[in-house]
Order: C-alpha cells, then structure tokens, then sequence
C-alpha cells in the first residue's frame, strides 16, 4: 500500500528539494517492480486549497482541481476518501464532474449528498462509462502467483468540518461501526482511509476495534500511532513524505502483517516522464493565467534576510515571521486599528521562503485571496476572540495570526495593555472570518463589517483589497 495525504501542489517545493507527484510516481514504479500487488491511495484533501485550483481555465471554469485529478491519473491513483477541503468547492456540479474526471475510485462511509429536492442519498461517480454509487467500502483482490488470493475491503471516513447545502455527514463512529461490520463478512481485511484528526482515529480505532490500519490525512505532519492492534499513519501534507506498507496475509491462518516504512521525496528521486509531462503542462497553464490576471510571477518582491517560516505545522501552531509581515501589511493600508489578525489558514503555502521572494511565492501563499474587513468588539467578546482563535483553534487553520495582541499569565493584552470587557475595540481581520465563517469563530457574523474594494498606501497608492496585493505592495515598499 502507497499512502499519501494532502497534496496541494503537483511540483516540487522547497526549491525542488521536497515533494514532487513525478517522483511519487516513481516510487510507485518502483514499488510494481518489487510486487504487482500495489494498492495507491490519497486519504483525502486535493482539489482545493491551492493557488492553481482557485484559478480558471480559458472557459471561464475554476480549476477546482483539475490539476490534480490529470496528474493523479497519470501516476496510478487507485482510491480516494474525500477531505474537507474537496467541499471547498461550492457548486456541486463542477465537483461532480471533477469526481467523474478522476479514473481512480471514490469510497466513504459517512459523507452524503442532498440532491435537488432534499433527497440525501450517496454520492456518484462515472466509472468506465457507467454512473456507479460511491460506496461504504469498495473490495480489492490481490492474487499470488501460487493462486492465493485475499479480498481486502476499503471504507473511508470524513470529519463533519466543511457545511455545504448539498453534503450530509452521517455520524461518522456509528456508520464506520456499520459499515466495517458489513466489510468484515464479505472480505478477509477491513482497512480505512480517514480524514479526521489524529485524536478522533485513537478514539475510532479504540471504539472500533479489528480494523488493523488507518491510512489517515487532515494533519500535515507524519505520524504514527497505535491503539492495541491498529497502525494509524499520516504522512506530510504535499507528498514531502509518503507511507509504505508492506503486507503479508497466512491464506490458511487469515493472519495478516504490516511493515511501515516512512519514505522522505526528494531530489535524489527521479521523476517518470509521463506523470512529470501533466506536471509541466500545468505549471505552463498558471504562468499564464498568472499573468492574465495582472501578476507577473518571477517579479521580485523582497530580498529576504531572513526566511520566512509558513510551513503548517508552524502556521496552525504560534506566531510565525510571515504571519507577522501579513499582519504588519494589513496595518499598512488600514492603519488606526487596536490589533490585526488573520486565520492561517488563508496561508496555505505549507514551505518556506528564503532568499528572493517573487510574485509567485505571495501568491502561492494565499491561494484563496480574499480582503479584509474593519470590526468593533467589545473587549468582552474580543477576549472571546482569542480565546478561540489562539487557544482553542490551536493547530486548525482558525488559529490567528496577530498584530498588537498578547497574554501575560491568563490576561490578554492589547498594545500592552490588559483587555477592558466594556471598552470597544477596532480590530482589522480577514474577512472571511469577519463573515463567522472560520471554526469557533461564528459569533463574528454580530458584529458589522466595513470592507472596502479598495485601500490606501502611506503613499497615496490605490491597491485592491486583497490579502496577495497587499502583502506584495507592503513587502516591496518594506523590504
């Protein structure tokens, strides 16, 4: 079994020397080689977020995807469970259809769609020409070259994260509880393909016992962890790394082994030609439409002196240097305000930025674009503010970035000062989280939000009100 999660970008980051579906596509190669028996599956969240799928096609159409599912294709995919992210799509038609464009399978035991008319009914798929329903789990046979076979069964499940009018979750221990009991009598193996926190598989693995791997995603970092006899692994986010699992089944005993091994992508790597070829056409297609849309990608922003650090893991964890230069840019065209604060997750970069920073890192950074908004709390609720977006939010992409902002003890502090609950307080926040969309954060949507289409430099310079544009004119003024 090759396992990846997470994948936003198809080339390589980090300078080349990190991820890379070409070389992904390699290993998969190689892993043929060794066995015929391969199984490659992604455990959720790859047609959204990333700069490439926010951008369209010549038709007018969002990517949404698109990129991914070519160069998912050309390497081999064979399974998929849907992540959160997948449902960033708002249009359920375009979703459809990217779910119809992939030649790999989808399977989940929990996720629904509502159809015109209320019908809440599984999701479908166009497989070999024929529309077929998404299953509760899907059964895969290997076969030996003494004639032994084992029937293994697949399910995936998915966190209830992402609210769209045309998805319903089902509750996600009580369906896998099913669905896997269904699994285990018509197969010799049930293993899943999660996309929830690392917390929710121990207490699913622990709930539901007899399940011997979770192939899980939703956190960016590699891990491994075990609850009595089930292996659960993640591997990075990006394909920086991916998890090899080596299995050997007793046709007599129906016993079944798992070695897991870690493998790092990297330069070192060679990358196949045909996955490597989709790869180029579409790195050639952002350029472009980079460009049609006003950016000039290898434009230089900065000189760096130092490098900056929005890798996720630190990004969804504590104040890092780049969110520090997004709030300082926010406070750069709409100055005045108590503290400034964005969710890191509008930073989906998930590297670092060293040496010449250009338009294509800021842009790459803030794939989903979007303003901000100016905001009155009192300090009541503004304590209430962070309290959820730096406490609670904590290793999610509600965790917020922040200017003028900080604790002593358990007082938190604005410009130095300790929070007055009566007093009012303007903050300048992304707008998005302004709207109450961001987790743990609904309770923004009281309170009125003034969002101009345009801001003003110090300079007198009208720039749009958008995160990209104004960290390129800050930086390029600053740096």
């Amino acid at each position: 079994m090759l396992q990846l999660n997470d994948v936003y970008e198809i080339a390589p980051l980090e300078g080349g020397n990190a991820g890379g579906l070409a070389r992904v596509a390699s290993i998969r190669k190689e892993l043929l080689r060794e066995n015929p028996n391969v199984v490659t599956i992604i455990a959720g969240d790859f047609l959204s977020p990333s700069l490439t799928a926010n951008l369209s096609l010549e038709n007018g159409e969002k990517i949404a995807g698109l990129q991914m599912i070519e160069t998912l294709n050309a390497m081999g995919l064979d399974y998929a469970t849907f992540g959160n992210h997948e449902f960033d799509l708002r249009d359920s038609a375009l979703l459809q259809k990217r779910i119809n464009q992939c030649n790999f399978r989808f399977v989940t035991a929990n996720v629904r769609r509502v159809y015109t008319g209320g019908a809440v009914a599984p999701f479908q798929q166009l497989v070999k020409g024929k529309i077929q329903t998404v299953p509760d789990f899907i059964s895969h046979t290997f076969k030996n070259n003494a004639g032994d076979s084992m029937k293994l069964a697949l399910t995936g499940v998915l966190l209830p994260f992402t609210k769209r009018p045309y998805v319903s979750y089902l509750p996600l221990e009580e369906n896998f509880r099913r669905v896997v009991g269904q699994a285990k009598t018509q197969s010799d193996i049930v293993m899943a393909i999660t996309h929830i926190s690392a917390a929710d598989d121990r207490a699913l693995a622990a709930a539901v016992p007899g399940v011997p791997l979770f192939m899980g995603g939703h956190d960016h970092n590699h891990q491994d962890h075990y609850v009595e006899n089930t292996i659960i692994t993640k591997a990075d986010a990006n394909a920086k790394t991916v998890y090899i699992h080596r299995c050997r089944f007793d046709p007599q005993s129906k016993l079944l082994s798992i070695r897991s091994s870690l493998k790092y992508i990297n330069a070192t790597i060679p990358e196949e030609s045909t996955t490597k070829a989709v790869v180029d056409k579409w790195v050639s297609k952002v350029d472009q439409t980079l460009r049609n849309n006003g950016y000039q990608p290898e434009q230089k922003v900065a000189n760096l002196r130092e490098t900056l650090q929005c890798k996720e893991s630190d990004i969804r964890a504590r104040q890092t240097n780049f969110g520090a230069i997004t709030v300082k840019s926010m406070e750069y065209v709409m100055p005045g305000a108590d503290a400034y604060l964005i969710n890191s997750g509008s930073m989906r970069l998930d590297d670092d930025i060293a040496g010449t920073m250009t338009v294509y890192d800021v842009v790459r950074s803030f794939p989903f674009g979007g303003g901000f908004a100016r905001q009155e709390l009192p300090g009541a609720e503004l304590k209430n503010l962070l309290n959820a977006g730096l406490e609670k939010n904590r290793g999610e992409g509600g965790y917020l970035q922040a200017g003028n902002i900080s604790k002593v003890g358990d007082t938190w502090m604005v410009k130095g000062k300790a929070i007055d609950d009566k007093q009012l307080y303007k903050i300048v926040i992304s707008s998005f989280v302004a709207s109450g969309s961001e987790a743990n954060l609904n309770f923004m949507s009281k309170y009125p939000a003034d969002e101009p289409k345009m801001v003003t430099t110090p300079k007198g310079k009208q720039i749009k009100n958008d995160v990209r544009d104004v960290v390129i004119e800050y930086m390029s003024s600053a740096y």
